[in-house]
């Protein structure tokens, strides 16, 4: 197989979750992927302008009703959640968007908002809505746009908390630990020193950090930064 020849991106079958549609949406090939860095929230950083960005693609955009998902989300939704879906998105459909060929982190972020609104509509748990305003907030730190970035850091961040306090989570693919991890190091990021420490010191005092070193340093190592950007910011 000459692989000079394989696209980064391919079709994927994709079946709504809502009006069982199958259609073809687009996603790029693993091998393709290479960020110049992962943050510390696990956000990856791509040079400018490049298109082989996994997080374009996170959000599956139904073709024909516009219900907007990802793997996350739940196959039940009840028949309230079903009339408002009904109401507020596959009526008001804008169908000149392409949501199913090649992205640009315009469409991109569109996507994500239809997927917070569609979760929002369909009662999704914390969890689902932590993932999705975490990873929209890595799309607009690649843009350079840090109001936007930051402003959905703090809705993530509440999202996680609100995740952890209800368990609403799988445990068996996402530790705890990485939650109060994740919850820390974004409290880092926002400049709420104290609450990221409380939260740092929660991962390395876990019942199950025999288990998770790996959170575990990182949260030894993020709580001796937040430390130290605490001690500068007091002057």
């Amino acid at each position: 197989m000459d692989l000079s020849t394989i696209e980064p991106l391919y079709d994927k079958k994709a079946k709504c979750i809502y009006c069982q549609n199958t259609f073809t949406t687009k996603k790029i090939r693993s091998r393709f992927v290479k960020p110049l860095k992962i943050e510390q929230d696990f956000g990856p950083l791509f040079k400018e302008g490049e298109e082989n960005n996994p997080l374009l693609y996170y959000v599956t955009v139904c073709s024909e009703c516009g219900f907007s998902f990802t793997e996350d989300f739940s196959h039940h939704i009840s028949e309230a959640s079903r009339k408002k879906v009904q109401k507020e998105i596959t009526e008001k459909m804008d169908k000149v968007t392409d949501f199913w060929g090649k992205r640009n982190v315009n469409q991109a972020v569109r996507a994500y908002k239809l997927a917070i609104y569609s979760a929002q509509l369909v009662l999704e748990k914390h969890i689902v809505f932590a993932n999705l305003c975490l990873r929209l907030a890595w799309l607009y730190r690649g843009i350079g746009n840090q109001q936007e970035e930051k402003r959905f850091l703090e809705l993530a961040v509440s999202e996680f908390e609100k995740s952890y306090i209800h368990t609403d989570f799988k445990t068996e693919t996402t530790p705890e630990v990485s939650i109060l991890y994740l919850i820390g190091e974004i409290n880092r990021r926002l400049g709420n020193y104290n609450e990221a420490i409380t939260y740092f010191t929660a991962v390395a005092e876990h019942p199950e950090r025999s288990r998770y070193t790996k959170y575990v340093n990182y949260a030894r190592e993020q709580w001796q930064l937040a430390a130290r950007e605490y001690r500068e910011k007091k002057g």
